[in-house]
């Protein structure tokens, strides 16, 4: 390969801030950002392909709005992509992006954080749930890893697990340490001097707070019977975040 290059689609609140410090402290002016339109599959990939074949120089590329493509096609060009993305416990995503939302962009004029500064989380996931196309609080992650096989039928879920036995990496966020150290075993094979040590950037609630408490605390905050609404509603990002986890329990 010409060109090896590490991708991270950074997903919402799914500790993308943390991987990107990582990124940068090995790769310096060789890591790069940038946003895209999203609703436009065709269009937003195109933008996106072309980005990573003009910035020639560049390793490592993190953005929020690119969608999952099909990275190996671009090894006939002598480019080779390592995607790097992260999954979440789907509740707690929601609850970290209402807090991230009201509270650490409260000066940011946008219809999500003028929906989260007015409303409590019940309101918020609600009020969410019926704009269209708006997938932060329904199935959030089967929709963006749905992309990888975009064009082809089924539902969301089922080209979600496809693609995740297709990508070389998928990270856990409740497992962050272990992933990491994965990421960089995979790495290193292209980049020997790749070190990945740990940080925890753009953190708003304690890392140690366990996964039971942080599920009991959003229960009690919106109330039992909304909860299990949000977890039916939630059901197939459910299913694809413990087909992660137990990737991390073999």
């Amino acid at each position: 390969m010409d060109r090896v290059i590490l991708f991270h689609f950074h997903l919402f609140k799914n500790a993308g801030t943390s991987v990107d410090e990582i990124l940068k402290r090995n790769f310096g002016d060789k890591w790069v950002t940038k946003e895209f339109p999203f609703d436009l599959y065709r269009e937003n990939i195109s933008e996106v392909i072309e980005w990573i074949r003009d910035e020639e120089d560049k390793i490592a590329f993190s953005s929020h709005t690119a969608r999952l493509f099909k990275f190996w096609e671009l090894e006939k060009e002598g480019i080779k992509i390592i995607p790097i993305i992260f999954v979440r416990h789907p509740i707690v995503r929601i609850h970290s992006a209402y807090k991230f939302e009201r509270e650490v962009q409260k000066d940011i004029e946008s219809l999500e954080t003028v929906i989260a500064r007015n409303t409590s989380l019940k309101g918020y996931v609600e009020i969410r749930w019926f704009l269209p196309n708006d997938h932060q609080t329904r199935n959030f992650h089967v929709a963006r890893f749905s992309d990888l096989f975009f064009e082809e039928d089924g539902s969301f879920l089922d080209k979600a697990l496809k693609s995740l036995e297709i990508l070389p990496f998928v990270g856990l966020v409740e497992r962050f340490e272990e992933s990491i150290k994965k990421l960089e075993i995979l790495i290193k094979e292209y980049y020997p001097e790749f070190k990945a040590e740990v940080v925890y950037e753009n953190v708003h609630i304690g890392i140690n707070i366990s996964l039971e408490d942080r599920l009991k605390m959003i229960e009690k905050e919106v109330g039992e019977s909304f909860y299990k609404k949000m977890v039916e509603v939630n059901r197939d990002d459910i299913i694809f975040w413990e087909k992660v986890k137990n990737k991390y329990e073999i």
